[in-house]
C-alpha cells in the first residue's frame, strides 16, 4: 500500500545525491547549502540519494539570478533569500503541522473526506484540497501587496502596536485538563482574530495566551483593544488587559520591531485586569470618541519612566 504522505504530496523519486541536486539545478554548492538549511533541513550525508527533481527545481527557481552578481551586492541579496527561506520554513512547518492535525480531527468527523480522498488519488498538486490551501496563500499575497501599496508604502510606516493577554494565565490553567486549556486559548484566539480583523487590524502572532496586533490608525487598535477586553470580561475567559503604542514600524518576515512594539510590550505588563494601557503618541493620535485617563509616570523595564494613560471608551 503507498505510504498516505507520499500519495499526497507526490515529491517524487528520491533518487539523487546533494552534490547531484546542485549540479541538475545549476547552483553552487555553498548557495544551496545556506538555503537548504535556512529551510530548516538538516544536512544529509553527500552519498545519500535522497533529494528528487522537485527538490532540484525548487532550488533552481530559488537561486535564479544569483549567479550574475559579486561581492557585497552578491552577499546581500543571499542574505535576503536567508532570510526569506527561514521566515517561511518556519510558518510553512506551522502551516503543514495544523493542517495535518485540522484533517485527522475533521476526518474524525466525516469532513472534507471527498477533498482529502482526491489529494490521496491524484495528489495535493491536483486536487481539490491543494486548491484550497493554495487560494488561502493567493487571498493573503492578495491582502498583502494591497496594504504594502496604502497603509505601509514606506520602509518604517507609522503603526499602532498593541499586545494584549489573558491575566493570571498560569494560575488559571493549573486546574484544567489538557482538552479544556486547548479550548480555552481557542476560545481567546478566535476572539482576538475576529476582533482585530473587524478593526482593520492584523495579528502578527500568538503566543499561548498573548497576542500581538498592529493597526494603520490609533482609533482602530483602540477599539480591538478596548472590544477584546470587554469581551473576556463578560465570558468564562480569564480577564484580559492591553497596551497600546504608536510608532514607525519596521517589517520583517512577517513580524514588526521598533520602539513602538517594545513599548506595547511592557506597557500590557504595566496595565491591571480588564484595562488598557496607552503612551503619550498614542494619546495624541486617538479621535474624540476615546477618553484617556492619566496614570502618571510609570517605569517601564528596559525603558526607564514614560506617562502612561489608562484608555476608556467614549460616551
Amino acid at each position: 500500500m503507498e505510504d498516505p504522505a507520499e500519495a499526497i504530496t507526490r515529491l517524487g523519486e528520491r533518487r539523487y545525491t546533494w552534490p547531484e541536486l546542485c549540479r541538475l539545478a545549476g547552483v553552487e554548492h555553498p548557495v544551496a547549502d545556506r538555503l537548504w538549511r535556512a529551510l530548516g533541513f538538516p544536512d544529509v550525508p553527500p552519498d545519500a540519494a535522497v533529494y528528487t527533481a522537485d527538490d532540484a527545481r525548487a532550488l533552481k527557481i530559488a537561486a535564479q539570478g544569483i549567479e550574475r552578481l559579486t561581492g557585497a551586492e552578491r552577499e546581500a541579496a543571499l542574505e535576503v533569500m536567508e532570510r526569506e527561506a527561514r521566515s517561511i520554513g518556519a510558518h510553512l512547518a506551522r502551516i503543514a503541522e495544523i493542517e495535518v492535525e485540522a484533517l485527522g480531527e475533521l476526518g474524525q468527523r466525516g469532513i472534507r473526506q471527498r477533498a482529502v480522498a482526491d489529494a490521496l488519488d491524484r495528489g495535493l498538486e491536483r486536487s481539490d484540497l491543494g486548491w484550497l490551501l493554495f487560494y488561502a496563500l493567493r487571498r493573503r499575497l492578495d491582502e498583502a501587496f494591497r496594504r504594502r501599496a496604502t497603509t505601509e508604502a514606506e520602509d518604517h510606516p507609522v503603526l499602532a502596536a498593541g499586545f494584549v493577554d489573558l491575566v493570571d494565565f498560569t494560575k488559571t490553567s493549573e486546574g484544567l485538563a489538557e482538552d479544556e486549556l486547548a479550548r480555552m486559548l481557542g476560545r481567546f484566539e478566535a476572539l482576538v482574530w475576529d476582533v482585530v480583523t473587524e478593526a482593520g487590524g492584523r495579528v502578527v502572532k500568538m503566543i499561548g495566551d498573548e497576542g500581538m496586533l498592529v493597526c494603520p490608525s490609533a482609533d482602530g487598535a483602540a477599539q480591538a483593544a478596548l472590544d477584546i477586553v470587554g469581551a473576556t470580561a463578560s465570558s468564562d475567559l480569564p480577564p484580559a488587559r492591553a497596551g497600546l503604542a504608536l510608532g514607525p514600524l519596521l517589517s520583517r518576515g512577517g513580524d514588526y520591531y521598533g520602539l513602538a512594539v517594545n513599548l506595547a510590550s511592557r506597557l500590557v505588563d504595566c496595565a491591571e485586569a480588564g484595562t488598557v494601557t496607552i503612551d503619550e503618541r498614542f494619546k495624541q493620535a486617538l479621535s474624540d470618541g476615546f477618553v484617556p485617563e492619566p496614570l502618571g509616570r510609570q517605569r517601564l523595564k528596559g525603558i526607564g519612566e514614560a506617562a502612561c494613560w489608562r484608555l476608556r471608551p467614549g460616551s
